[in-house]
């Protein structure tokens, strides 16, 4: 196993009470491999929010997870929702256009098909 994808539908939420370690970070300490997190990156809300007919999520900032990515509580970050709203997500994020970022609207999900 090269690298552990640890899937919570909000990545910042601890995992166990006394921690605030996340799925991810519990993976990366215990085993000592790298591990992804994701759940919920950039938005204001989580997963299960998308299903709702005409759900919308806002932008959020990522400013918390940046600070646990440098503490090593995990390696990768993966993005769905905000980059199926804003495919520029990344480049925006990278160039601090925090402002210009799309929020998701469900609608968003039919491109999948």
């Amino acid at each position: 196993m090269d690298v552990f994808h640890a899937s919570t539908r909000r990545y910042w939420l601890p995992e166990f009470t006394g921690s605030p370690l996340n799925l991810a970070g519990w993976v990366r300490k215990l085993t000592g491999r790298a591990t992804v997190t994701v759940g919920s990156v950039g938005l204001d809300t989580e997963f299960g929010q998308a299903f709702i007919p005409d759900s919308r999520s806002g932008v959020d900032t990522i400013d918390a997870l940046l600070e646990r990515l440098e503490r090593d509580e995990f390696d990768l970050v993966a993005v769905g929702r905000a980059l199926l709203a804003d495919p520029e997500w990344a480049t925006k994020i990278l160039n601090g256009r925090v402002e210009a970022l799309a929020p998701f609207h469900n609608d968003a999900l039919k491109t999948l098909r």
